[in-house]
């Protein structure tokens, strides 16, 4: 086999192993940044704003207005007054409970507990947090990957980078204009700098 072909042969292997190599560790280094945010700036858990939900510390929910006592509860009456502060609580996305007599109906809602909503703001706030952090190190690889030369780097950071801001924006998608205008410029800036490079 003439020496030129062994040398192409040669070539084309490598730069196939360099592309899977570089996938490889583009994943690992997307897991490692994923791992390195939540360990240093952990997310909300639901139990630090609702301690006890469920689990029957806060008392049982009502059936049919009345707890579970065993005995038969369809002499509670209905409360409409009742029905709409329910109506009321469950779409502030509150958890009720209620105050009972001594049947078990329940006979007015003792508390309209918001931890749901405070969890789910705190949740929001984490999302938004996190966008900047995935967006900006995502960014900062993408730039990295044009200007440094050595195609298994390019090969990592690229795609790294990329699905860093991809991260970023499914991370925070409930607030769309947001994303879509931060998303906009660091496309404009990934788009500038790769022209820049590539003249």
């Amino acid at each position: 086999m003439p020496k030129k072909e062994v040398k192409k042969k040669l070539g084309g292997r490598n730069f196939a192993l360099t592309i899977i190599l570089g996938v490889f560790v583009a994943i690992m280094v997307v897991t490692l940044f994923n791992l390195l945010v939540t360990y240093i700036y952990e997310d909300p858990q639901y139990d630090d704003f609702c301690h006890g939900m469920g689990t029957g510390e806060y008392g049982p929910y009502p059936i049919k207005y009345g707890i579970d006592t065993g005995q038969c509860i369809s002499n509670c009456t209905f409360s409409r007054t009742l029905q709409e502060e329910t109506d009321n609580c469950t779409y502030q996305n509150g958890i009720p409970f209620y105050e009972y007599n001594d049947d078990g109906c329940a006979i007015a809602l003792k508390e309209c507990n918001l931890c749901n909503q405070n969890f789910e703001k705190a949740f929001k706030k984490y999302n938004e947090n996190t966008f900047f952090v995935y967006a900006a190190i995502g960014f900062i690889l993408i730039v990295l990957g044009l200007f440094i030369n050595t195609l298994l780097i390019q090969i990592i950071m690229l795609p790294a980078g990329a699905f860093l801001v991809i991260e970023a924006a499914v991370k925070n998608f409930d607030n769309k204009l947001y994303v879509i205008i931060v998303f906009s410029l660091l496309i404009i800036a990934a788009v500038y700098l790769a022209l820049k490079k590539l003249r």
